[in-house]
């Protein structure tokens, strides 16, 4: 059973997570533990517990006479990153599109559509999310999935800066389309292809956010 300050550790990271993630928290950032202890309205020991976390993750790292600050990704770390993500992803929705049924597709094609429609980039950045992990969700594998959120987490701050990656880019919504019209036809190896293309899509946009970012700092 999940004790007390396992739950408050997992809020924690949840919270500090979610404020990397939409850019509250910027790259290089010291996290101060006297003012997210207040913020989170909890004691330092799960806070540090929650820092650990995020550190295991790639969020955050943790220098000896700094702190945590938070981490900005290289060049090289956005390269492995959205590997990974093409490998486990192309794999995932081949695996899904045999085994996904009716409603699931329904319903993506229902996000798909709100995604077009969305103004805000916080919103975005959900229904992006959601959209994928509704094409990726039947492929029978829990830990391939859990990795995929936990990659995708690492990366989506640097794709949120990015204004016109999602809905204000019309070829990130054919992709999504076209991603999703082989869903429709059981086209695993289309599927796959195609959600790869996507991904590398991806690559090269946050690379040239990272390489901006790198040159200011």
């Amino acid at each position: 059973m999940e004790t007390r300050f396992d739950s408050t550790a997992d809020a924690v990271a949840s919270g500090l997570r979610d404020l990397i993630v939409s850019g509250e928290l910027v790259s290089g950032e010291r996290l101060v533990e006297r003012d997210l202890a207040e913020r989170f309205e909890v004691s330092r020991i799960p806070l540090r517990e929650a820092i650990q976390r995020l550190a295991r993750e790639g969020l955050v790292e943790i220098f000896r006479n700094r702190g945590a600050v938070v981490r900005m990704l290289s060049e090289q770390d956005v390269e492995e990153l959205y590997g990974l993500r093409a490998l486990l992803e192309g794999d995932a929705i081949f695996h899904s599109v045999k085994r996904i049924d009716d409603e699931t597709l329904a319903r993506a094609e229902l996000v798909h559509r709100l995604l077009g429609e969305a103004a805000a980039t916080q919103k975005q950045g959900e229904l992006n999310r959601e959209f994928h992990e509704l094409l990726y969700g039947a492929c029978g594998n829990a830990r391939q999935l859990a990795a995929i959120r936990e990659l995708r987490a690492q990366v989506e701050r640097y794709e949120r800066l990015q204004n016109t990656l999602l809905a204000g880019t019309p070829s990130f919504q054919h992709e999504h389309e076209a991603i999703l019209e082989a869903c429709l036809a059981r086209n695993a190896r289309s599927a796959r292809a195609l959600t790869v293309a996507h991904i590398d899509s991806a690559r090269r946009i946050v690379l040239a956010v990272v390489e901006r970012m790198a040159a200011q700092a």
